[in-house]
C-alpha cells in the first residue's frame, strides 16, 4: 500500500469536520458520504484491543465529530420516532445473536460497533440533516454530480483496464479476472468490486434521467442535464454487469410508470417483492430450477450460471440457518453449511447480503434490516399515492418518489449481491424524515384551516387553503373574497390557482 492510504483514511475525519464548519450541514454530509465512499480506499486497520478502522468508520466518525464540533447537530430538530425502531433493532441485533450462541457480550458489543458505523450513522445523518425541500433537491443533484465524476474515471478504466486503485493506493481490492467481461474491462475505480460500481452508475443514471425527463433540473454544476443523463446511461451499460443493466432498465421504466400510475403501484409492488422473495426462499417454497429457467430466457449462459451458483448458496445456507432461525448463528463461519460425513464446507463462498444476514442473525436480523431500509420508501409511496391521487411530473414529490425507488433498487440488488453502500442508507434515513415532516405539516395545516376560515368569515378577510407537497411542486391555493358590505354576508369564489411554494 502507498502512503496515500493512511493519509486519506485518517485525514477524512478532519476534512469532514472542516466541511461542517464551512458548508450548510446537509451539503457537508453529502460531500462526506458520497465523496468518501467514491474515493476512500477499501482497506482497514485492525489493532489489538482497539476497534477496527476502515472506510465505513472514517465516514461515520467524521459525520459524528463534524456535527458535534460545529454545533450543527444540536441545531437540528431531531427526535426519535417509532419508525426508527427497525434500524435501531438492526444495529442492536449482534447482541442477542452473540448471547444466544454463547459467544459472550464482548462479541455482541463488537458487532454492535460495526453495525452502528456501517448502518446507524449514515441512517441518522439522513434523518437529521435532510428534511426540507432544499435538502432533498440537493441530495438528488449530489447523486448526479457524484455519478458524473465517477463516469469519467469509469470510462478511463474501461479503456485502460481497472488500474486506478493500484496506481493511487498500491493494491487491487478484488480478483483481477472478475473484471474482464464480454471482451472488455469492467471498472472498479475505488470501490470493492465492479458490481458495486455498475449499480452505482445505474442509480445515478436513473436519477439524472428522471430529473431530465421531468425538466425539474436543467443543469448540474453548469452541465446540461440531457447530455449528463446520456453519459451516465452509456457508462452504466459499459460497466458490463447484469445487475447494473437490470437496475438501469427498471430505473428508466419506472419514470414511465410514475407518470401513468395513480397510486405508485409499480414501486409498491417492487418494494413488496423484496420481503416476499426473502420469505419464500428462506423456507424453500420456490425451487431453484424454476428461477434459473426464467433467467435463462433473458441472459446468456455465463450470467445464468452465476445466478445458479447464488441460488445454490441460498438453498444450502437457508437450510443451515433454519436450525437456528430466530437470532442466527453469529460469526466465525458457524452458520456455514458442512458435509455431515467429512465435516468440510460444502461451498466456498456466499454472495447475497440477505442470506448472509439470515444465516448470521436469523429472522430477527433480516426482518429488522429490510424494515429499517424500506420503511422510509414505504411511507413516501403510500402517502404520495393516497393523498394526492394522480401522479404528475415535477416538484418535491417526484424527487422523494425517485429517491424511494433508488433505495428499492439497492435492496433488490442485495438479493443477489452483498455490496453495502452508505449512500443508500443515508437516503433511507432522509426519506423517513421527509415523511414525518410532510405528515406534521399536513396535520398543522388541517388543524389551522377551520380556525382561519371562521375568523375570516367574521371579518370578511381573505381565506387561503393550501395543500403542501403537491406533485408539481406547487401548492393548490383556493381564494375566497368576502365582501364585508354585503347584506347577505356571502362571498364569491375566485376559483383555483397554482402558486409556487
Amino acid at each position: 500500500m502507498t502512503p496515500l492510504v493512511p493519509v486519506m483514511l485518517f485525514g477524512w475525519v478532519p476534512f469532514t469536520i472542516l466541511l461542517f464548519m464551512r458548508l450548510p450541514a446537509h451539503r457537508a454530509v453529502l460531500v462526506a458520504v458520497i465523496g468518501g465512499w467514491l474515493f476512500l480506499p477499501t482497506v482497514g486497520y485492525n489493532w489489538q484491543g482497539i476497534p477496527p478502522y476502515n472506510k465505513y468508520v472514517a465516514i461515520s466518525l467524521g459525520l459524528m465529530l463534524g456535527g458535534w464540533l460545529s454545533g450543527q447537530r444540536f441545531k437540528a430538530d431531531f427526535k426519535w420516532k417509532l419508525c426508527d425502531l427497525p434500524m435501531l433493532l438492526w444495529c442492536l441485533s449482534p447482541i442477542p445473536t452473540a448471547l444466544t450462541n454463547h459467544l459472550g457480550l464482548y462479541d455482541g458489543v463488537s458487532g454492535l460497533y460495526d453495525q452502528v458505523m456501517t448502518w446507524g450513522i449514515p441512517y441518522l445523518a439522513g434523518r437529521i440533516y435532510f428534511k426540507e425541500q432544499e435538502t432533498i433537491r440537493d441530495l438528488c443533484q449530489g447523486i448526479v454530480a457524484g455519478g458524473m465524476v465517477y463516469a469519467l474515471l469509469c470510462l478511463y478504466e474501461i479503456r485502460m483496464s481497472p488500474r486506478l486503485n493500484v496506481n493511487f493506493y498500491g493494491f487491487f481490492p478484488h480478483e483481477w479476472r472478475q473484471h474482464y467481461r464480454y471482451g472488455g474491462w469492467r471498472p472498479i475505480v475505488f470501490m470493492q468490486h465492479g458490481l458495486m460500481v455498475a449499480v452505482w452508475m445505474a442509480a445515478t443514471a436513473t436519477t439524472a434521467f428522471w430529473l431530465w425527463r421531468s425538466r425539474l433540473v436543467t443543469k448540474v454544476k453548469g452541465i446540461a442535464m440531457g447530455p449528463a443523463a446520456i453519459l451516465l446511461m452509456v457508462t452504466a451499460l459499459l460497466c458490463k454487469s447484469a445487475s447494473g443493466w437490470v437496475v438501469l432498465l427498471l430505473g428508466c421504466t419506472g419514470y414511465s410508470a410514475y407518470r401513468r400510475s395513480a397510486k405508485n403501484l409499480f414501486f409498491i409492488m417492487l418494494l413488496l417483492l423484496i420481503p416476499a422473495y426473502i420469505g419464500v426462499r428462506s423456507i424453500g417454497l420456490v425451487p431453484m430450477d424454476e428461477v434459473v429457467g426464467l433467467v435463462a430466457e433473458v441472459f446468456d449462459e455465463e450470467r445464468t450460471g452465476s445466478l445458479a451458483v447464488r441460488l445454490l448458496q441460498e438453498d444450502l445456507f437457508a437450510a443451515r440457518a433454519l436450525e437456528q432461525p430466530v437470532f442466527g448463528w453469529g460469526g466465525y463461519s458457524r452458520g456455514w453449511p458442512v458435509d455431515p460425513d467429512t465435516g468440510k464446507k460444502t461451498i466456498k463462498m456466499v454472495d447475497s447480503l440477505w442470506i448472509i444476514v439470515f444465516s448470521s442473525k436469523g429472522f430477527f436480523g433480516i426482518t429488522t434490516l429490510v424494515a429499517g431500509m424500506l420503511i422510509g420508501p414505504w411511507q413516501v409511496l403510500r402517502s404520495t399515492g393516497r393523498q394526492y391521487g394522480r401522479v404528475r411530473e415535477e416538484g418535491l414529490t417526484l424527487q422523494v418518489v425517485l429517491l424511494s425507488f433508488i433505495v428499492i433498487l439497492f435492496m433488490i440488488d442485495t438479493l443477489v449481491n452483498a455490496m453495502v453502500n452508505p449512500i443508500y442508507i443515508m437516503i433511507s434515513g432522509a426519506l423517513v424524515s421527509w415523511g414525518l415532516t410532510a405528515r406534521q405539516q399536513g396535520e398543522n395545516d388541517s388543524a389551522s384551516l377551520p380556525a382561519r376560515s371562521s375568523q375570516a368569515r367574521k371579518s370578511g378577510i381573505l381565506v387561503t387553503s393550501k395543500t403542501p407537497f403537491s406533485f408539481e411542486g406547487k401548492r393548490q391555493e383556493r381564494t375566497c373574497v368576502h365582501n364585508p358590505f354585503s347584506l347577505e354576508g356571502e362571498g364569491r369564489d375566485e376559483g383555483a390557482k397554482s402558486v409556487s411554494p
